[in-house]
């Protein structure tokens, strides 16, 4: 099943086209290979790698029908970046649960000139929420990341309660991050109590799109 919904300015929906991955490599390749530097540039300006055969991916549109945020999920059948990539991450010995409702989001990116909105329905909390009702659909509680300490800390602010599994690491090029989970059971009971205004945003959606959508059960 499709997910597909509309927010303000932006359609948020999950990627399937050859043209929507291609945007997606493309996007990514402005962002890792050429702004961050995290991976090389490529000849053909797409940011691809082994895990793009199996994953799956959440888009955020703007009204000119340009992607300008994207996310990959692994889910668990298949082998974690956290698992090889980023294994110097962990303790030695120490091993990710793979059970059925753990899947691993990685390659979150929003296009650089508007990452400074604020608003509830910015493009990053759409990505979230997106991946909160892909997950509901497919029955994923657990959310694995790595993200550095300043992306950590607002995520917590912001009502997601992503906890860090093992400590901070500092990478090579001086930031540091680490492997955390975001359980969305836990969401749910934290940000409707703490976050309501934030807890309703992220679990409502629009009406005028398909009713099966508006149907699931919280976890």
């Amino acid at each position: 099943m499709e997910l597909i919904f509309q927010e303000d300015d932006f359609l948020v929906k999950t990627l399937s086209t050859h043209e929507e991955l291609e945007a997606a490599f493309r996007l990514r390749h402005d962002v890792f290979s050429l702004e961050l530097q995290w991976v090389p540039p490529s000849s053909d300006g797409m940011e691809k790698d082994s895990y793009d055969s199996f994953s799956r991916y959440v888009g955020v549109f703007d009204t000119a029908g340009l992607l300008v945020g994207h996310i990959r999920i692994i889910t668990s059948e298949h082998p974690f970046m956290v698992e090889k990539e980023f294994s110097c991450m962990m303790p030695d010995g120490a091993k990710v649960t793979k059970t059925a409702d753990v899947a691993e989001i990685t390659r979150l990116c929003v296009r650089k000139d508007i990452r400074s909105s604020q608003s509830l329905a910015c493009v990053p909390n759409l990505l979230y929420k997106g991946l909160y009702h892909w997950n509901r659909e497919n029955a994923i509680r657990h959310s694995l990341m790595v993200v550095d300490k300043r992306c950590f800390r607002h995520l917590r602010l912001s009502g997601l309660p992503v906890e860090s599994l093992y400590d901070f690491v500092m990478m090579p090029d001086g930031v540091k991050a680490g492997v955390c989970n975001l359980d969305w059971r836990k969401f749910e009971e934290i940000a409707s109590e703490k976050k309501p205004e934030f807890f309703k945003w992220m679990s409502i959606l629009p009406a005028r799109y398909p009713s099966q959508w508006l149907s699931h059960a919280l976890y």
